[in-house]
């Protein structure tokens, strides 16, 4: 009889568990600051604060661009192995 040990990696599953949850809530944080940025942009821009409406759309592409990057990143990794 083969034993379940043998044909699953526990370790490494709970490796991937952990790392898939900790990407997951820090590239949804990340995405959630980009929208923050945005819709603080338009508010600002609505009250014509010019200033800091482009530091709240630097901020929302500077989040946005994070994010990509993080995806890029999770796809080079899972095409390596």
């Amino acid at each position: 009889m083969i034993s379940l040990a043998a044909i699953v990696e526990t370790k490494d599953l709970i490796e991937t568990v952990i790392y898939a949850t900790v990407a997951g809530i820090g590239v949804t944080a990340i995405f959630s600051m980009a929208i923050l940025g945005v819709a603080r942009f338009t508010d600002l821009s609505q009250e014509e604060r010019r200033l800091e409406a482009g530091l709240a759309a630097a901020g929302a592409a500077l989040a946005l661009a994070a994010v990509l990057g993080a995806v890029v990143f999770g796809v080079i990794v899972m095409t390596s192995k």
